[in-house]
């Protein structure tokens, strides 16, 4: 049995209310996450694509962008916060999952790397098992779903796409009505797989909360999907987010002077506004990196940043569940060196696996990083 196996990484965005508001909260009251001037409610959407927070909420306000900041890609984003320079992926990469390489059970394979690297990661969202939520969503409801564990969270409904960007389209060349009308319009892409993972196969557009625990397979059904592992402190994703492990404090401390000094920018451009959007960042990240209690975490935030966890399962949806598993084979077929045509055929009947994990969440950004594979079995096409 072979595996074509698709690496990806990047960070993600979710605006989710915390401990000890609500799931549903959507201002922030008494969690250390809060909706600010400028920007839409709180919602636990899981965005992995910039684009997509772009399509769905717009352009910030004009009281709200900062003339003076050009770090960071997504500034003009509603809802996406810039971060202090120091935090250089972040700002370097934006909202954005991506196919890193692609290896042949286990063997880098370049041809493939080169033909899918860059292409764009998404976990969709599917209304008929979710609600009334624009995206998938981080299931957790108050440490209800995961058994008194505030952390081990769920992401729900589950629907993994991949699609390759053909070209970066100029403003000109988007018809602003058509996407009025279809803001999810994706017209520069091409899917190259998708497919859904019901938690209940027999009854797919249950959301998770409507699953009885009375279900002879009841933890079967909602343990799969949990993390399976957690770090709470891992050095490794530190690295990768370029945090030094043993300078942890400062990530905040950096923030909180890159925003003292943006604050003193807004008002001298009386942009009383945005000066009053930044006051309130500062406000967050200074009181919720110290001890707040007996009974919570010292340092909200900087716990946070350093946790990851391990999620391993399988993506097992049918034909005949909406939506069907979905491949671009062609995709997958490259020219050999003697110019014969070979490639691989994405098998769609057999439950294709998935490892990843979601980490690094900063408070302040909203925002988090992943690292993942993709595991698809394949037939050789001779």
């Amino acid at each position: 049995m072979g595996y074509i196996e698709l690496q990806f990484e990047g960070f993600w965005q979710c605006r989710l209310a915390t401990d000890p508001d609500p799931s549903d909260e959507q201002r922030g009251v008494s969690g250390f996450t809060y909706a600010i001037a400028g920007e839409s409610l709180l919602e636990p959407s899981f965005w992995s694509q910039e684009k997509d927070i772009l399509a769905k909420y717009g352009k910030k306000d004009l009281d709200y962008r900062d003339d003076l900041s050009k770090d960071y890609q997504g500034e003009e984003v509603k809802n996406i916060r810039e971060a202090s320079p120091d935090y250089k992926l972040y700002n370097e990469n934006g909202i954005s999952l991506k196919v890193t390489e692609v290896t042949v059970n286990g063997n880098p394979d370049q041809e493939l790397t080169d033909s899918l690297k860059g292409a764009l990661v998404r976990f969709e969202n599917r209304p008929e098992s979710n609600g009334p939520w624009k995206g998938p969503i981080f299931e957790g409801r108050n440490q209800i779903t995961s058994d008194g564990d505030p952390d081990r969270f769920t992401l729900n409904p589950f629907v993994l796409s991949i699609s390759k960007e053909n070209r970066v389209l100029k403003p000109s060349e988007i018809d602003e009505e058509l996407r009025k009308e279809n803001p999810n319009l994706r017209i520069n892409e091409t899917k190259i797989l998708e497919r859904f993972d019901p938690l209940d196969e027999a009854d797919p557009n249950q959301q998770l909360y409507e699953i009885s625990p009375d279900l002879p397979n009841f933890n079967e059904i909602v343990e799969r999907r949990l993390p399976v592992q957690r770090f709470a402190m891992s050095y490794e994703l530190l690295d990768q987010v370029g945090i030094d492990p043993t300078k942890l404090q400062e990530h905040f401390t950096n923030r909180a002077n890159w925003l003292k000094s943006k604050i003193a920018e807004a008002e001298a451009m009386d942009k009383n506004s945005l000066a009053e959007a930044y006051k309130s960042r500062l406000f967050a990240v200074n009181f919720f990196t110290q001890s707040t209690g007996p009974t919570v975490l010292e340092n909200r935030l900087l716990s946070r940043i350093p946790l990851r966890q391990l999620y391993t399962h399988s993506i097992r949806g049918k034909n005949g569940i909406n939506p069907n598993p979905y491949v671009d084979q062609q995709a997958f077929q490259y020219n050999q060196p003697k110019g014969a045509i070979k490639g691989y055929t994405i098998d769609t009947n057999r439950d294709w696996q998935i490892e990843y994990y979601l980490g690094a969440y900063d408070g302040d950004l909203m925002s988090g990083w992943s690292t993942g594979v993709l595991k698809l079995p394949y037939t050789v096409n001779e």
